[in-house]
């Protein structure tokens, strides 16, 4: 379902969130689907919570979290 270019490295919980976003984005009847700014603050979220969550690997094992680079390692 994800993109194979990631290699099986993401969220597994983010992905589950965003294909529950887009199937309500999916309802065949036009007043089920959410309104976009809703769609836009969901997908805003999900963002950052992506950045705060461990990858998980294809075969289940974590990996610690990424820091962001220093000034250090700019240079």
């Amino acid at each position: 379902m994800a993109d194979p270019l990631l290699q099986g490295h993401f969220p597994v919980r983010c992905l589950h969130q965003a294909i529950a976003i887009t199937a309500m984005c999916l309802q065949e009847q036009p007043k089920f689907r959410p309104l976009i700014g809703d769609i836009v603050v969901a997908l805003e979220y999900l963002a950052s919570q992506s950045q705060n969550i461990p990858e998980v690997h294809r075969h289940g094992v974590r990996s610690p979290p990424q820091q962001p680079p220093s000034k250090m390692d700019r240079n």
